[in-house]
């Protein structure tokens, strides 16, 4: 996101992407997954258009229903047992 526009208005997007009444932890949360990604996506194949039409939909359904999230230690415990 960075490298297509300025850092400020990579947040300014950002903030305005999160619902008002975000708290803080959920904007540096975004702003790590960002960098993250930033810093990976040269590693990586680009998305295709259903990949990104899930995660979009995926993350609309964690704003709606932040409680159906689990923490990452549970997903990472998850995925090494491939449940």
């Amino acid at each position: 996101m960075e490298s297509a526009m300025g850092v400020k208005d990579a947040v300014k997007t950002l903030l305005d992407e999160l619902p008002d009444d975000c708290t803080i932890e959920d904007v540096i949360r975004r702003l790590l997954l960002l960098e993250t990604v930033d810093r990976d996506q040269s590693e990586l194949s680009p998305l295709t258009q259903a990949q990104r039409d899930a995660l979009d939909a995926e993350l609309d359904r964690l704003e709606r229903e932040p409680e159906s999230g689990i923490p990452w230690r549970e997903a990472l415990r998850r995925i090494e047992r491939r449940e």
